[in-house]
């Protein structure tokens, strides 16, 4: 086969594949990383995004084991969501301490600098830690302890008084309310079936030090987890988007009757709540599992952001990459749906 005619097949086999298949050649991974879980902090027109990487050289993408095992917090920055630049590693394990396995987080500003809440779990009882800035680039941890352990906290919800326990994911609202940091979490419910027991508790805090419980934002009361939150506010609404983790054998019933048959035996589900509070209570309304991307795609852990041109984004980990900025739309029923960009 000459060369031209190499070219002209090699070119039509490319053009045969799904557009989703040749589009994922365009979106960012560090190298020689898988990444997942990601949040974002904008400043002075930059996105900076981070994320969870672990090393292709462990073989398997699915081998959440040594994926958790190894994991980091990496960077990178871009100015249109589209095209992104490696920074690094923002924050990284540290053997035999209470950080020595770390995962999802988020960030906010405070009194100029930056503060990160991360996912960690080295030590029995730690759950999340704290990493600072000055300028969104370089990360210390400057504590010899967690920020939040696993201690129970008091809460209410429908008028129960519950006892919750905060598992991982601190979700950190971007803005002070009132002089108030509120950081929302995947916790469990104590004393209920561990199939149902899975809300979103929320703490508070004026310093980004000293947390107090602030009650039960959701609590659906059919899954085991509540994973990686993103809470935000469009008009008069609040949303809260997070991933229904499905651990034990069994599925709750009142999780069956919730959800269309495709998803009945589903263990990952991404969902959509909607709320008239910061504080909740977030309930399902509408369409409010979101499973399908626009373009063929699939993704669990989803983060809504403004976009450049201030309409609200969705953004995921697709292909253990950075997935394309999806524009939001807003039902008027609750949830949201997605569409591809112009």
């Amino acid at each position: 086969m000459t060369s031209s005619l190499c070219r002209t097949f090699l070119l039509t086999c490319w053009l045969l594949l799904p557009v989703a298949a040749r589009a994922d050649d365009t979106l960012f991974a560090p190298p020689g990383a898988w990444i997942h879980d990601l949040w974002f902090a904008r400043h002075n027109g930059v996105y900076h995004a981070f994320y969870l990487q672990a090393p292709q050289a462990i073989g398997d993408p699915r081998n959440w084991s040594a994926r958790h095992d190894l994991q980091q917090i990496g960077h990178a920055t871009s100015t249109d969501l589209k095209h992104w630049q490696d920074r690094g590693c923002a924050v990284t394990p540290l053997p035999r301490t209470w950080r020595s396995a770390i995962a999802t987080g988020s960030v906010v500003r405070h009194q100029g600098r930056w503060y990160m809440a991360f996912s960690a779990t080295g030590a029995q009882s730690s759950v999340v830690g704290l990493a600072v800035s000055d300028d969104l680039m370089t990360w210390t941890v400057p504590q010899d302890s967690p920020l939040l352990t696993s201690a129970a906290l008091e809460g209410s919800w429908n008028g129960r008084s519950l006892h919750w326990q905060a598992l991982a994911d601190p979700y950190l609202y971007p803005e002070a309310v009132d002089g108030w940091y509120y950081m929302f979490l995947n916790a469990r419910v104590q004393g209920d079936p561990l199939n149902s027991a899975g809300c979103l508790a929320v703490v508070r805090s004026r310093n980004l030090q000293q947390w107090e419980s602030a009650g039960i934002a959701a609590y659906p009361e059919w899954c085991d987890r509540m994973e990686t939150p993103c809470v935000w506010r469009h008009d008069q609404r609040w949303y809260v988007c997070f991933g229904t983790a499905q651990d034990q054998a069994e599925f709750p019933d009142k999780w069956t009757e919730s959800v269309p048959d495709s998803l009945k035996k589903s263990r990952r589900v991404n969902a959509v709540f909607t709320g008239k509070d910061l504080l909740g209570p977030y309930l399902p309304a509408g369409e409010w599992w979101l499973d399908q991307l626009p373009d063929g795609r699939r993704g669990y852990i989803y983060k809504v952001l403004p976009g450049l041109d201030g309409m609200d984004v969705l953004l995921t980990s697709t292909g253990s990459k950075i997935s394309p900025a999806y524009p939001v739309e807003y039902p008027d029923a609750g949830g949201l749906r997605l569409r591809l960009r112009n």
